[in-house]
């Protein structure tokens, strides 16, 4: 393996992109011909240490152990490649794992695996998003975000933003590091087509905007579950007071704060719940 220097040029357009490619080369019966292991971007690391990143990563795929201190930059660069070349042969020998269990009929095959020879590399979690994910899919959350307008390909993200609130709660920044480098969730969910951060504060709007149809799902589907008797209905209200003017929130307004401070503009919350505590309707 080696990093090649690539430079390209959209049509029509003068501003040129360079990207890292990391390469092999391989025999073909025309001749050695390079082949595009993993496109690595373009990582702000000096010409002199392409040799390192490369050997690097071909360390971290075969298994072997490390026998020198490497850059920290380098050594980063190298995990995060390594998993993006590992994960993608992991899905190609899944296509043909179950390739060839429709090519092939008789008895199953079986081998003998010595577990003491496995080595535990970027552990994630997966048992509490298993269990929310089950629980979406018994829901059927997703159904009411596609009829709700929600692409499909977005889903992925907002289960990521949903399930990542119960499991390891923080902002977007949070849960897109957590799902990425913590979590196996993808396993679960399938990777996102775009996950850049804005996508998930796009993402975190859209299932803001699919709220009426949600909680009127959620709650005829949750009176099924359990079978709650909903023979009352609690409502509540708070408020909350904001710093500043608050100029550019249309909600904010002045009135008695329960919280003494009738000095600011407040954001009234209301619930309402049934009587064992199941949310059925909120407003801001």
């Amino acid at each position: 393996m080696y990093i090649k220097r690539v430079v390209k040029q959209n049509s029509g357009s003068n501003k040129k992109y360079e990207y890292l490619h990391l390469v092999e080369s391989v025999r073909t019966p025309k001749g050695p011909r390079q082949r595009l292991i993993l496109n690595l971007g373009n990582p702000d690391i000096p010409k002199d240490k392409y040799k390192e990143l490369a050997s690097c990563i071909e360390t971290i795929v075969s298994g072997q152990m490390q026998l020198f201190c490497i850059d920290p930059v380098v050594e980063k660069l190298a995990k995060k490649a390594s998993r993006s070349i590992l994960e993608k042969r992991s899905r190609d020998a899944a296509i043909e794992k179950v390739s060839d269990a429709y090519n092939q009929s008789g008895d199953p095959h079986y081998q003998n695996i010595d577990i003491k020879s496995f080595e535990a590399q970027s552990p994630r979690s997966i048992g509490p998003e298993y269990v929310c994910y089950c629980m979406w899919k018994k829901l059927g959350i997703s159904d009411v975000l596609i009829s709700s307008g929600v692409p499909e390909d977005n889903i992925p993200i907002i289960q990521a933003i949903v399930i990542g609130r119960l499991v390891d709660p923080g902002s977007e920044r949070y849960t897109r590091s957590w799902a990425e480098n913590r979590s196996a969730l993808y396993e679960l969910t399938g990777k996102p087509a775009i996950n850049s951060l804005n996508a998930y504060y796009r993402c975190g709007d859209m299932l803001f905007k699919c709220k009426p149809a949600l909680e009127k799902h959620l709650s005829a589907r949750e009176k099924d579950i359990f079978d709650l008797p909903e023979k009352m209905c609690f409502f509540d209200l708070t408020n909350t007071y904001l710093e500043g003017q608050a100029l550019a929130n249309p909600k904010a307004k002045r009135g008695r704060s329960k919280e003494k401070r009738s000095d600011c503009k407040l954001l009234t919350l209301a619930l309402i719940i049934d009587e064992q505590g199941f949310p059925k309707y909120s407003h801001l």
